[in-house]
């Protein structure tokens, strides 16, 4: 994409960026795909964001940011 449209790249990044930002910030926004796994949908891109909270920790861990179009095996 980087080569293609420089600019498009830079969108994506930032967008995804701003994903991890409102998750931190408000960690039940996903949804619930697993017990432990919820899914968050990037605006206006066909990327998800899967992640786990610990309330107990406080903490929000990324697992993987995946395209739409890619296999959800494992994840939901």
């Amino acid at each position: 994409m980087q080569a293609h449209h420089p600019g498009a790249a830079d969108d994506v990044r930032q967008a995804i960026r701003s994903a991890f930002t409102l998750i931190a910030h408000y960690p039940d926004v996903g949804r619930r795909v697993r017990p432990r796994i919820r899914r968050f949908v990037v605006p206006r891109l066909p990327y998800l964001v899967y992640y786990t909270v610990d309330e107990g920790a406080g903490t929000v861990t990324i697992i993987t940011v995946r395209h739409a179009a890619q296999s959800r095996r494992g994840l939901g």
